[in-house]
Formats: structure tokens, C-alpha cells, sequence
């Protein structure tokens, strides 16, 4: 297999900011072919081994101050937020007992977030402070993808800082915890510690808004449907971006795009698939595929959404493209945005592409929710 290496030194290792991002040049046949191929050769190793041990890890982009601002802050579990009680006995011990290592400072790392804001947003001193600037301020939560093995942080710093610009808030990044060092529900858990932290510190949660990006998007609809279950507030608005919502990978989509998506498939008897590795070892007498449609693990399968007003973006060359369509079914009052042509890897690529996604995400986060 041929590959420029200049092409794929651009793939793997992209010295990005805002400015010179790889998100607003726009992708060649060439780079999309590579990346397909790249996609379906490493999906196994990625997911078997982690995103750090097969790619080299992203240069970490540096974000002129004249863009914006970028912090990594701490954050942790607020003492008042409660145990969690769900419906199924297995996820109930598996969420019991990460509360209880985050409640006895047992979990070995600490959580995380990036901070984002341009320079139209804050100042650096603005930023670093985790509290609201105003009694009315509005964030965005974003959940960054990286099929539940790479929290994609340094990947797309670009794009959350872009996101910030495009906005006009600040946007803060939980650095969650991933497979296969960190299983299911540890990103849950920590996507929902951050939301909580956000608003012990005085953000209101219908100040927020939550963004979630393909594996990320996940996370992001399951937190909220925990956030239902525990009986707290839920954030004003939810977008999704080539989300994955049905962990037991039964859509068409999976195989009609198969050739045209960066996505490998691996189905989910395999214990290398995407999902197996997300929910780590399965415990003896359950039935890994019926699991895998609780609503904590596919959204998809949950009830039918009466929360949040809720945003799709898809492409639909993307392997998960039936996932969005499914989802929009699903929930009556989503809005489903299509991009003909587009996959998993070049949904956030091309300034038009981008341009025109931005204006849908402000004109939805800016309207004011119906009472």
C-alpha cells in the first residue's frame, strides 16, 4: 500500500491552530482514500491495544494568544452529588463502585477539563476562572469522540477553540477517561462530574449547552439520561455530530458505507469490536449484546426523548449515518442536518462544510427554547 508521506504525516501528526487548522482545507480524494484505508487497517489494533500504543500521539498545537485562550483545569466530584440508582443490577456495581473510588480518592488519576475561549470570548485571566462571568452566562459542554479509546483532545483543539469563536461562549472539554484502561461507565461518570462541577461552581444548567462528537455523542446522551434518572437539572440544548447511538452496530449503514467511511467494522461478538472494548469484560451470566441496548450504553434504545431540544449533524457516506436517522426518528422533536457526500473523517473538514455547520449550531443554541 502506497501513501505519501507527507500526506500522512499531515494525517497522523497535524501541527494545527484555528488559524491553520486542518479543518478548513479542504480534504483531497487522495487524503480521503488514505484515511479510509488507514481507518480500516488500524480499527483492530486501536481498539485491542489503545489509540496511544498504535498512533503516534498528536502534537499538542499551540494557539497563538491572539486566537484565544487554552487551560487544562482540574475538577472533582461535588460532595452533594448523589449516589447513582439505575434499573439494571450489573451497571448499578459498576457506577457504585466508581462513585465510591472517586468518594475515597481511590481512582488513580484525577479528572480534567480543557478550558477554551477566544479572544472575542474572555481575557486569560476570564478563562482560567471556572465560574460563571455573569449571572446569565452560556458554555458548551463538549464531549470530544475518539471511538471510546482517545478522548481526542489534542486532535481537535482547533475545533473547540473554533467552536468558542463561532459561539461566542466558552467551551469546556472534560479530558474523560478511556477504554481499555478505563471501561464503561468511567467516561459516563466523568462527563457527568464535570457537568455537576460546572454547576456547583454557578453555571445554571440551562445555561449550557451540550456538544458531543461521534463516540462522544454517546456519552453526552447517556449523561443526560442519567441526568434524568438521578432526577437533576438538564442542560438547555443538546447537539450531536456523527453520533454512534447503537453499540449493538445492527444498522445498514455499517456495511452499505463500508468502502466510502473511515470507520472499521468489527462486529461485536469479536471482544476487539468497538463496543466489547468500551464495556471491558462482561460479567459471567449476562448477555453482552442484550447490554448493549441499555439506554446507558445506546442511547437509541432509551425512552423516547422529551428533554433537551436536540440537534443532528450526519454525513451520509458515514458508517454511522443510520444512527443519526434512527435517533431522529427517535426523538420528535430533533433536528436532523444531512451533508451529502460526507463521512466520518471529513464531516469536520472544508471552511464551506464548516462555515455551514456552525451557522445551524448557532442559529439552534441561540433561539429561545419554547416554554
Amino acid at each position: 500500500l502506497y501513501m505519501d508521506i507527507e500526506t500522512v504525516n499531515r494525517f497522523l501528526n497535524p501541527d494545527i491552530s484555528m488559524m491553520q487548522g486542518v479543518g478548513d482545507m479542504e480534504v483531497t480524494e487522495e487524503e480521503n482514500t488514505l484515511a479510509i484505508q488507514m481507518g480500516h487497517i488500524l480499527s483492530a489494533k486501536v481498539l485491542e491495544l489503545g489509540m496511544d500504543a498504535v498512533v503516534p500521539a498528536m502534537r499538542d498545537p499551540e494557539i497563538p494568544s491572539s486566537v484565544g485562550q487554552f487551560h487544562i483545569v482540574p475538577y472533582a466530584m461535588p460532595a452533594a452529588q448523589q449516589p447513582y440508582v439505575v434499573d439494571d443490577p450489573v451497571i448499578q456495581a459498576r457506577l457504585a463502585r466508581v462513585y465510591e473510588q472517586e468518594q475515597t480518592g481511590e481512582l488513580e488519576e484525577p479528572n480534567t477539563m480543557v478550558v477554551a475561549c477566544a479572544s472575542s470570548v474572555c481575557t486569560s485571566e476570564q478563562a482560567l476562572d471556572v465560574k460563571p462571568q455573569s449571572s446569565s452566562e452560556r458554555i458548551v459542554l463538549y464531549v470530544c469522540g475518539g471511538g471510546f479509546v482517545s478522548s481526542d483532545t489534542a486532535l481537535l483543539k482547533w475545533h473547540y477553540m473554533r467552536v468558542s469563536q463561532e459561539l461566542g461562549q466558552r467551551v469546556f472539554v472534560p479530558r474523560y477517561h478511556v477504554a481499555p484502561a478505563h471501561v464503561f461507565p468511567r467516561a459516563i461518570h466523568d462527563v457527568y462530574t464535570a457537568f455537576m462541577y460546572l454547576v456547583q461552581q454557578g453555571f445554571q444548567a440551562q445555561d449550557i449547552t451540550v456538544l458531543g462528537i461521534s463516540a462522544g455523542a454517546n456519552i453526552a446522551l447517556a449523561v443526560v439520561e442519567l441526568l434524568r434518572i438521578q432526577k437533576e437539572p438538564e442542560p438547555s440544548r443538546i447537539v450531536v455530530v456523527a453520533p454512534c447511538v447503537d453499540l449493538t452496530l445492527s444498522m445498514d449503514s455499517w456495511t452499505r458505507n463500508h468502502d466510502k467511511c473511515v470507520l472499521g467494522y468489527i462486529p461485536v461478538d469479536n471482544p476487539h469490536s468497538m463496543p466489547r472494548v468500551y464495556y471491558g469484560d462482561v460479567e459471567s451470566g449476562v448477555d453482552v449484546l442484550a447490554m448493549l441496548r441499555h439506554p446507558l450504553l445506546s442511547p437509541l434504545f432509551g425512552r423516547v426523548h422529551t428533554g433537551p431540544p436536540l440537534q443532528i449533524h450526519s454525513g451520509t457516506c458515514d458508517a454511522l449515518a443510520d444512527d443519526a436517522v434512527a435517533l431522529a426518528q427517535h426523538v420528535p422533536h430533533a433536528e436532523l442536518i444531512t451533508y451529502p457526500g460526507r463521512n466520518h473523517y471529513t464531516i469536520l473538514r472544508g471552511k464551506q462544510q464548516l462555515d455551514a455547520m456552525y451557522a445551524h449550531m448557532r442559529r439552534f443554541i441561540q433561539t429561545p427554547c419554547s416554554e
